[in-house]
């Protein structure tokens, strides 16, 4: 019993958001939230009918054992941006339980979100397991960006947790665009070797899903700057209608910077 206890994870964190485009504006029309988890009001840029929404974790981290879990849906027509107020910041797992968060996104026909930026902080001994799991219509639009910290590097935690796992999941209709697993454990993996992250600090991701992409690769390649030593970066086509730009990079304003462009420059061409 008292093991089966031990690897059970306890739910302390729901948020569920429903977008509905109602009288040329998205409204949220539902919204259920349960500590820590809660989203700000809607706001709205001039003449702009996309809702924003802050996400808000009040509790300042995931603890050991701790479950948030985020359930998002757009129905027809919406247009929604979804900020995390802050990074997620994941503690010691001094009892051995496994920090978990879980997003399931779900996109109607002719919707659009940006899910900007997802940011993971994983501090010394912590163990994390993150999950995205996205389901749309093949006229709907996801622009997701995620930078991974090799931990609290200022205080000399670089990549001193125990275990780091991602998992992205992209559905169009029927079909899987996007299967995208990451598990790092430093203390088992030679994470400086080729091939791993080859001395490289943060990894960071942008994933651009839309039947309006005009961009090919060479053209989104030529909005970064140029490489050097410390910042790498390379742009790869989907199948179909779609883009992943991936970072290895110890510059993380410049990631920030970078990350940023490509979003104002898809968003002004879709």
């Amino acid at each position: 019993m008292n093991s089966l206890m031990k690897d059970k994870a306890v739910v302390t964190g729901k948020l569920a958001l429903t977008f509905e485009k109602r009288r040329e504006k998205t409204r949220l029309v539902d919204c259920f939230q349960a500590p820590p988890l809660k989203a700000s009001r809607t706001l709205y840029s001039e003449g702009d009918d996309q809702a924003t929404v802050y996400l808000v974790e009040t509790s300042g981290g995931l603890v050991a054992g701790d479950l948030n879990e985020y359930e998002i849906k757009l129905k027809e027509g919406a247009r929604v941006c979804l900020i995390p107020q802050s990074a997620t910041k994941v503690y010691p797992s001094y009892n051995e339980q496994t920090s978990k968060q879980k997003i399931m996104i779900t996109l109607d026909k002719h919707t659009f979100l940006e899910w900007n930026k997802e940011e993971i902080i994983p501090f010394e001994q912590a163990k994390y397991e993150g999950s995205t799991l996205v389901r749309m219509e093949d006229t709907s639009t996801f622009l997701f960006a995620e930078i991974i910290y090799p931990g609290r590097e200022k205080r000399g935690e670089s990549f001193r947790y125990r275990m780091l796992s991602t998992q992205l999941q992209i559905w169009v209709e029927d079909s899987c665009w996007v299967y995208d697993p990451l598990k790092i454990f430093p203390e088992k993996m030679q994470i400086e070797k080729i091939g791993l992250l080859e001395g490289f600090m943060y990894i960071a991701s942008v994933w651009v899903i839309t039947p309006k992409l005009e961009w090919t690769e060479n053209q989104l390649q030529a909005l970064l700057p140029s490489e050097d030593k410390n910042h790498v970066v390379g742009v790869t086509n989907l199948k179909n209608n779609g883009l992943l730009v991936r970072w290895l990079s110890s510059n993380l304003p410049r990631i920030k910077k970078e990350i940023e462009q490509i979003f104002k420059k898809v968003k002004e061409r879709i």
